[in-house]
């Protein structure tokens, strides 16, 4: 039995029902799903599962029909094809924190952990600390270490999630310590994460860029016009550079001497429209 609620990409979903179904009866065909839906032609859902081709309110609930959906069935088939075709992140956004609150949903174990380590930019910059100064249920002198500072309340609520995640743990002395455990999820729930944190990290670029003296931080932006190629060995440069500060930070990190965490964006966007 195919179960709806493990699922985030309905695409996929309706891929897997189709060949559940084919297994079971031989007539259950392409054309057959035509027929009973109503598509022009049969090639209309290689198209859906293939993400050429989105489908609407209507079709939602005659694939609903089709594959007998239950109403709590229908209502989540309903949020991941609004969440898969969202036009932008603010709905991604909103339709994945649905998925999420579902109460039907079996996607949370996982899935959700790590989409709340990146919605909250300070459970890194914590991770980080804990990394450097000794800490142990002192959240008043923590806040104050994350810049900007965070109420003692979240540093305590971000000691709490890193640790129930696996991503820090006390020592012997009762001190916290980074582990190596990293969450390993889907896909789409990553994309929606890492989104929110770039937003937020931008946001915070901003903050910054007005409060803290120039010898404190480094921003610079260029505009220029470049070829399809020339963009394409920028950014190979940039993964290479970015391999290169991550060993810089290993070396530094092996003689134990960090005293500071910092972030570094870099962004590359376009100021005309790419052909």
């Amino acid at each position: 039995m195919i179960d709806i609620f493990t699922y985030i990409d309905f695409r996929k979903l309706l891929k897997d029902l189709y060949e559940d179904r084919k297994k079971q009866h031989a007539f259950f065909s392409y054309r057959y799903i035509a027929q009973k839906v109503g598509f022009s032609s049969p090639g209309f859902f290689t198209n859906i599962i293939q993400g050429k081709r989105n489908i609407s309110s209507e079709y939602i609930f005659k694939f609903a029909q089709l594959f007998k959906f239950n109403k709590s069935e229908t209502e989540y088939f309903e949020l991941l094809v609004n969440f898969g075709q969202a036009k932008n992140h603010s709905q991604k956004k909103y339709y994945f924190e649905k998925i999420l609150a579902n109460k039907k949903s079996k996607i949370t174990i996982t899935d959700a952990r790590h989409y709340e380590f990146y919605n909250k930019w300070y459970y890194t910059a914590v991770r980080e600390l804990v990394d450097i100064f000794p800490v142990k249920d002192d959240y008043d002198e923590l806040a104050k270490k994350v810049h900007p500072p965070i109420k003692p309340a979240e540093a305590r609520k971000a000691i709490e999630f890193l640790e129930q995640i696996g991503f820090i743990r006390r020592n012997a002395q009762g001190y916290f310590e980074q582990t190596d455990t990293f969450i390993s999820t889907g896909y789409e729930a990553k994309s929606v994460a890492i989104t929110n944190f770039l937003i937020s990290m931008m946001e915070l670029a901003r903050y910054n860029v007005e409060r803290l003296p120039r010898d404190k931080r480094s921003m610079s932006t260029l505009t220029f016009s470049i070829s399809e190629e020339g963009y394409d060995s920028i950014m190979k440069r940039l993964k290479s550079i970015h391999r290169e500060i991550l060993e810089m930070v290993r070396e530094d990190r092996s003689h134990n001497k960090q005293d500071r965490v910092y972030h570094v964006n870099v962004q590359v966007f376009p100021l005309s429209k790419v052909q």
